[in-house]
């Protein structure tokens, strides 16, 4: 048993890391809990729950993006020790959502605490370097502090999954619990405040009437959303060749020149 929790919490540690490294590789979204959760299932054997909380959780953390010199709290760190929590236990998504908000904001301050201290050092290093003309160590000490400080963050991740439950319970029972039963009541209202940011972004008047269509689908004709979404990558193919064929029917007229 205790060899495979520590299996367990060292993949748990290759999936915050993978998480964490998508800014190195031009910011892939490996961290969104949709992906980072549906890991943390697939490790513990269960996908179908890892991806059902990711969902949720993605539409919690939906607007949690760093804005100038704000960042947002730690939603890999949230969505993995959230995801763990609710598998493990065998309580609701509502419980993830409570755990994962505060989790992100704990690792958060650590994480600014890094770059208050251990970035800025490696930062005025790399000057240093800059002013002597060393441009490989200038490069090394930006790649070795950029993925030291993600190693530090996956193994705060991973030792709180190692840690256990019990740990986790505890910093779950110093939550009040009308904050609770707030975050469940969240977790239900959430997806439709979700929806409607990204209908808010992407939603044209040319693109309404699909939303719509989607919508009666759905309501009236009873088809799944998984059908929905089938029907709307047709609409989308026929939409893409379409226009791939008017633009090969555009022609030069010769007596312009």
């Amino acid at each position: 048993m205790s060899d495979n929790l520590l299996i367990q919490a060292l993949l748990i540690t290759l999936v915050a890391f993978i998480g964490y490294m998508h800014c190195y590789w031009g910011s892939t979204m490996n961290n969104r809990p949709i992906v980072v959760a549906a890991l943390v299932g697939l490790v513990l054997g269960k996908l179908e729950i890892g991806i059902m909380v990711g969902a949720t959780l993605e539409l919690i953390f939906l607007g949690a993006v760093p804005i100038g010199a704000s960042n947002p709290p730690d939603s890999t760190s949230g969505a993995i020790i959230g995801t763990s929590f609710v598998i493990l236990t065998g309580q609701e998504v509502g419980a993830a959502v409570a755990l994962a908000v505060p989790v992100a904001t704990l690792v958060l301050l650590f994480d600014n605490l890094q770059m208050m201290f251990v970035l800025t050092w490696a930062t005025h290093l790399a000057d240093k370097y800059a002013a002597e003309g060393d441009y490989k160590k200038v490069e090394w000490i930006a790649r070795f502090a950029g993925i030291g400080n993600k190693v530090v963050l996956s193994l705060v991740v991973g030792i709180a999954f190692y840690l256990g439950v019990p740990v986790i319970e505890d910093v779950l029972a110093l939550i009040p619990e009308f904050i609770t039963r707030g975050m469940d009541v969240a977790a239900g209202i959430l997806p439709a405040v979700g929806f409607a940011m990204l209908a808010k972004m992407i939603v044209t008047k040319e693109l309404s009437p699909y939303l719509l269509a989607g919508f009666l689908l759905a309501a009236y004709l009873k088809i799944p959303v998984f059908g929905v979404a089938l029907a709307g990558l047709v609409i989308a193919a026929l939409g893409f060749f379409s226009d791939s064929k008017k633009q090969k029917e555009v022609y030069v007229d010769d007596n312009e020149f």
